[in-house]
Formats: structure tokens, C-alpha cells, sequence
């Protein structure tokens, strides 16, 4: 039996440095080489669905050129999806409005640069495939959130990721973190009776995985004790061609 207790204030502050980093990146990719100048006067889009009559999982496929994307979810049944999307002006009159689909399951977004809120709800299981090719990308997995698998994928940006113990997990879910040049931070707390792996791949750049308990399999990957027999099993893997990793398991 292991004698670990989680140490919530370190955790907390990890998660603060986590955010305002992401926050940071997004911004800096967003606003580019206006953010020091005056010409940053924006225009604000707003998209909301709601669960309806929607059954089984939905994806949510976002693709975003560059700026800052974040991820969260509130205790909400009939949310499907809250998006707020902030453009520069001059990227509107060269680009047109974003918009926002709902079709065959999918919840779509495709654009060229804009700082992106998303809020989920909890009526529905969701699967991400989400690409922000420069910019900061944040992904909080709370509230219980309905999870299966997740795609996020960034070019020359941070990744953050945070998963609470209170997110319900659909079927054997892998969440495949990639990254061309940026740092990953991800702390997940996996919900009870399913095992854990998360496994780092790095080009250039450091690997600092806190898992207490694990069983260390190589420096750069560790498992649960229970992975290889528990009914159901998180997956995490965590690619980065130059920059470093920071992974906490619990």
C-alpha cells in the first residue's frame, strides 16, 4: 500500500504556471508583431448548441493556423458547445468571419488566426482532433467531463494539459499529445480502477515524468500497477520534437 498523499498546494501553483505559460504563447502567436503597436482592435464571435437530440460521440475537429485555443467544461447536460472566437480586424477583412459547423457529429472550426475559447458540457461522450499550427493550446479536462480518445497537435507551441479524477472515460481512451518545437506540461489525475501509462518521446529536449506509485518502465515511460489487468486503461502519449516535458501521474 502505497503511503502518497497528494500535496494540493504544489499542485495548484503547477497548474498556475501551467496556464499563464499557455496564455502567454496563445497571445504572443494571436497578436504577432501588432501586440507592439496599436493596430490590435478585434472583433468578438459567438457560437453556441445545444445537446438536443444528439446521441453518441461527438468530435470536435478543430484547426487553427495560429493564436490561442482553450478547452474546458462545465457541469452541464444540455450544453453541446459554447465557442467564443476573437479576431484581429485586419485578419477579417483579409480572411471573412469564422464560422462554426455541426454536422454528422462534428463540431467544425477551421481558421487562419484568432484567440478561441471552448466551453463543453457533460450530456454527451467527445473525441478531439484538435491542431493549432503556432500558438498556445489549453486543455482542462473537468467538471466530468465525457472523454474518449484525444488528438491535440501544435507545430511551434506549448501544450498544457489537466485531467481531473472525476472525468468519466469512454472505453480504452489514448490521448496522443504532439508537438513540432514547444513545451508539454500535463498533469492528470486518472479516475479510479483504470490504469495509466504515459510514455514521453523526445528529439531534443528534457522529460520530467512525477508519477508516485508507478512502476518505472524506462525513464521516459511508466505505468500504473494495475495497467496491464484493469478492465479499462488511459493511454497518454507525449511527443515533442525540441522542447521539454512535464508530466505529473496520479
Amino acid at each position: 500500500m502505497s503511503n502518497y498523499q497528494r500535496n494540493t498546494s504544489m499542485v495548484v501553483c503547477i497548474l498556475a504556471v501551467i496556464i499563464v505559460g499557455a496564455v502567454a504563447v496563445g497571445a504572443l502567436s494571436f497578436y504577432g508583431s501588432s501586440w507592439f503597436n496599436w493596430n490590435t482592435s478585434t472583433t468578438e464571435f459567438h457560437f453556441d448548441g445545444e445537446v438536443g437530440a444528439t446521441t453518441g460521440t461527438v468530435i470536435l475537429d478543430i484547426n487553427l493556423d495560429a493564436g490561442g485555443l482553450s478547452i474546458t467544461f462545465v457541469d452541464n447536460a444540455s450544453l453541446l458547445y459554447q465557442i467564443d472566437v476573437e479576431v484581429q480586424n485586419n485578419t477579417l477583412e483579409r480572411d471573412g468571419n469564422p464560422s462554426v459547423t455541426f454536422a454528422s457529429n462534428t463540431i467544425g472550426l477551421d481558421y487562419t488566426a484568432a484567440g478561441v475559447n471552448i466551453t463543453l458540457g457533460t450530456g454527451v461522450n467527445y473525441t478531439f482532433n484538435v491542431d493549432v499550427n503556432s500558438g498556445g493550446l489549453d486543455v482542462k479536462l473537468v467538471n466530468g467531463a465525457h472523454v474518449g480518445d484525444i488528438s491535440l497537435t501544435t507545430e511551434a507551441s506549448g501544450i498544457s494539459l489537466v485531467m481531473t479524477d472525476d472525468v468519466v472515460l469512454v472505453g480504452n481512451a489514448t490521448f496522443n499529445l504532439k508537438t513540432s518545437a514547444g513545451g508539454t506540461s500535463a498533469v492528470v489525475d486518472v479516475p479510479s480502477g483504470i490504469g495509466g501509462s504515459v510514455e514521453c518521446i523526445t528529439g531534443f529536449g528534457g522529460v520530467d515524468i512525477t508519477a508516485p506509485g508507478w512502476t518505472e518502465i524506462t525513464s521516459k515511460h511508466y505505468e500504473s500497477t494495475d495497467y496491464n489487468t484493469a478492465s479499462q486503461t488511459l493511454t497518454v502519449i507525449i511527443e515533442t520534437s525540441i522542447g521539454g516535458i512535464t508530466a505529473i501521474f496520479t
